[in-house]
This record gives structure tokens, sequence and C-alpha cells, in this order.
């Protein structure tokens, strides 16, 4: 359930901030040559060789345009409005449209519309400051204007290098290819069907238009956030898993597989545990099985009497638990023997806290003075089908230590 409301709300936060970029977070950067920073200027073709002289127009609304008288003998004869965008220029990939609204006016060679030509001109790959006269990468779009205020929105993907600049200037495969990372320069200007005579271009407005974010880094940052989420529920989950476990472990030891005695899980906790464990498949294993057996018993309640034999066993069991990780089961299996269950535990580890808990428990205050010890018993399965022999062999090992002189630790490898 709770997978299923953290993808239901990945993806209504995804759509929101897909549309929310799209529509409704827009920002405008003016490109018109009135900025604080841009320079606005007319240019002829007269550098070139041409005859064609252009000039700026003082309008009476503070309106941005250029007049220019073109004239034969060049073998393409223009002016344009060109507008310096500062020493640094912009980055036009970070928007998605160039917009602006323009008037077009003057004779052409075929009768129809005026052409305008629209330039952005960039620095090269690794093209230093200040460029030489010419050293700019043009790109161009033409299209026929109307005498009429026309809008017009371009996207930068619509704009291509100059034909006749790549004859001129041959470029690594790297580097050939739209540049408009760095635009300094944009110029609107007459077209290829103007013909000689009076022009006029007048500019109405000029920006750009894009998003706060970019698109890819948007998708990218959602992406992110996906993964992000992901893994931070998985980790979250298996920690609840985790605890899960743990209350399981416990509310074993408090039901009815509990010895009344001790308050510790009987022989049926322990079988309940190992079911436990064989359902969850080997993500609990190597698990580690402890015999114990309290040496000389029985001497203790013939000596002493069942009362503090009974306060023997429950401070031993008391001992166990305390000094054991909580997500071990410790059981009383019958009598004065006991049963610790380790998962993720091989046998040499439980060996070490058998031994561990063996100097413990030797320092003890036990009642009536006694000097308690036990006979341990090690054995390890690494898998859920080894659980019935390594119960056997950590009984088998248990005795062993008794044999062998009690008061010891024996392991099954």
């Amino acid at each position: 359930m709770a997978l299923r409301w953290l993808l239901a709300v990945l993806t209504v936060l995804t759509v929101l901030a897909l549309y929310a970029n799209e529509q409704g977070r827009t920002r405008w950067l003016p490109v018109d040559g009135r900025t604080p920073g841009q320079l606005l200027k007319a240019v002829d073709d007269q550098p070139d060789g041409g005859a064609s002289t252009a000039h700026m127009l003082k309008l009476p609304d503070d309106g941005v345009a250029i007049e220019c008288e073109l004239k034969a003998g060049f073998q393409f004869p223009y002016c344009e409005l060109q507008i310096d965008l500062g020493r640094a220029g912009i980055d036009f990939t970070q928007f998605s449209h160039l917009r602006f609204a323009l008037e077009a006016e003057g004779p052409t060679t075929d009768g129809q519309p005026p052409q305008v030509r629209v330039f952005l001109l960039g620095r090269r790959v690794g093209q230093a400051l200040p460029v030489p006269p010419g050293g700019y990468k043009p790109h161009e779009v033409v299209w026929s204007a109307t005498r009429a205020a026309s809008a017009v929105q371009l996207r930068p993907d619509q704009f291509v290098v100059s034909s006749w600049w790549m004859r001129e200037h041959p470029e690594r495969i790297e580097e050939i290819g739209p540049k408009l990372d760095q635009v300094h320069i944009l110029s609107i200007g007459t077209g290829g069907n103007a013909a000689p005579g009076l022009h006029r271009i007048r500019l109405y407005y000029a920006e750009l238009v894009g998003n706060w974010m970019p698109v890819g880094t948007l998708r990218l940052g959602l992406l992110l956030l996906w993964m992000v989420s992901l893994l931070v529920y998985l980790a979250l989950d298996a920690r609840a898993a985790h605890r899960r476990l743990r209350r399981h472990t416990d509310d074993l030891e408090q039901r009815v597989e509990r010895d009344p005695l001790t308050q510790l899980a009987n022989r049926a906790g322990v079988e309940r545990f190992i079911e436990e464990l064989r359902r969850q498949g080997d993500n609990s294993y190597p698990v580690s099985i402890v015999f114990l057996d309290i040496d000389r018993f029985k001497d203790i309640n013939d000596a002493h009497g069942h009362a503090v034999g009974d306060a023997v066993l429950v401070q031993f069991a008391q001992a166990l638990r305390h000094h054991l990780p909580r997500g071990d089961l410790v059981a009383r299996w019958g009598g004065e023997e006991f049963l610790i269950l380790m998962r993720q535990t091989t046998a040499a580890e439980a060996t070490s806290a058998a031994q561990r808990l063996r100097d413990r428990l030797a320092a003890e205050a036990w009642p009536e003075g006694l000097h308690i010890t036990a006979s341990w018993g090690v054995a390890e399965a690494t898998t859920p089908a080894e659980m019935a022999d390594c119960l056997q062999a950590a009984d088998a090992a248990m005795y062993r230590a008794k044999r062998d002189g009690r008061d010891r630790v024996e392991t099954r490898f």
C-alpha cells in the first residue's frame, strides 16, 4: 500500500512539474537593443565593397527602425539592423523561442513580399574575445515578411549555419553544425529577393522566451527524484521488515509458546521460530544453534531444594537474555537445558558468543553462593534443510562437552 501511494505521489508531482515548467513558469529576455548592455546600429554592404547606405531612423514612439538605399554594383547588396548583445553573449539554447514583431517594405526582384533574413552570430568552439570582423559563426533563417507588423516565433533549432560561411571556413567534423551557446549579435536584414531601392525594416519587439528550467535538466531532476525516493522506500521497507521480525521474535516469547517459569520460549516457540525462518528463505542464514545444559543441576535440587533450583533457572535465563541481541531466540528446551538460535551467525561467531556468555555466567552471584557452570554445544546450518541436522549436531556437541569435563564449549564445524 505504501509503495502504491509513493508511486501515485511521484506520478502527480512529475506531471505537475512538467506542466508548470511548460505552461506556468516562463521567463523573458528582451533582445531589441534597448536593454542595458545592448547596442543598436545600422549596417550596410560598404565594408564588403558595396555602395548601399543604411541609417537608423528616429521614430516618434521611440521605436527601432533602419532605412537603407540598396544600390547595384555588389553581388548581393544588403543592409541590416544589428543588435550587439554584449561582451558575454547569450546562450540561446537555454530558451525555447526567439519571438519578435517587425514589418519590412521595399522593392523586390520577383514582385513578392520582401524577404527578411535573421542572423545569429556566435563564437566558434574555443574562440577567444575579441572576435575580429567576420570572425563570428553565422546562423540564419529567411522568410517573407509583410508591410503590416507580423509576429514571428523561431526555435533555436530552426537556425542553420550559413552555407557561404561553411564554404569559406571549413571546420573539423566535431565542430560542424549550429553553435548557439554564445551568441553575441542578432541581425535582422534584407533577404535574397531585395531589389535596389529604398528599404525600411521596423522592429517592434524582440525577446527570448523559455522555461525557468531547461526541459532536459527538469527531466534529469525528476529521474533522480524517482530513483532516490524508491531507494529510500526500499531502505525504510527493509528496516521495517527487520523491526517486524524482531517484534515477531518478541511475540513468540510472549505467547503460549512460553515457559511459565523462566518466561523464555519453549519447544513450541522454537519450532514456530524455525518455521518462520523457513518461510523467509535463505535471507537469515547461516543460522547457528547453541545447546547448553547446567552442570550438576540435580545435585543443586537434592542439596538445596527445588525452590533454589527454580531460582537458579530463572536467573540463568535472565542472564542469557540480557547478554544476547534482541534478534536471537533464547528458549528453555526442557529441565536444565537451554537453546539459543542465532540468525546470520556462523559457527565460529556463535562459539565466540558462547565463550563470552560462559565467562559472564561465571561472574554472576548465584543463590546460596552456588558456583554455576554449563556445558555448551554449537552447530551451524547454512540452509533451511539443514536445521534438523543442526539441532542434533548441537545437542551431540553439548553432550561431548559434558563427557570431556563440563564447563566448556564444543563446536561441530
